[in-house]
């Protein structure tokens, strides 16, 4: 600005000039708080990413399980035929076959509740 006696301050670029900077602070913090949310959201992205990958190994790990519980049955039902066929008189024989298929209702019911 020009210090000569005949200068005189125009009160509106005063004001403007204040304005200015207000304005230029609030960009500033604007900037600042733009930065932090993006560190964040790409933070979020990751984990998301990460409990994608954890459900999908879940869901594999499932559906080996589930593959593994039909075949456990099905050799269940064939040691329950074979001892029948070994033994059909047998009350002992008879009576691990049922504790067998106990068994066999517990693991499917634990099963069912893994859906």
């Amino acid at each position: 600005m020009n210090k000569s006696p005949y200068f005189r301050p125009n009160p509106f670029y005063e004001k403007l000039k204040i304005k200015e900077k207000e304005v230029m602070s609030l960009l500033h913090n604007l900037d600042i708080n733009n930065i932090e949310h993006r560190e964040k959201f790409q933070e979020l992205k990751k984990e998301i990413h990460f409990y994608r990958n954890l459900h999908s190994r879940l869901l594999m790990d499932q559906a080996c399980m589930k593959k593994k519980l039909v075949t456990l049955k099905q050799e269940c039902k064939e040691v329950q035929r074979y001892l029948f066929e070994l033994n059909p008189n047998d009350e002992e024989e008879r009576e691990k076959t049922s504790n067998l298929q106990t068994q066999q209702n517990l693991v499917s019911e634990t099963a069912g509740e893994m859906d």
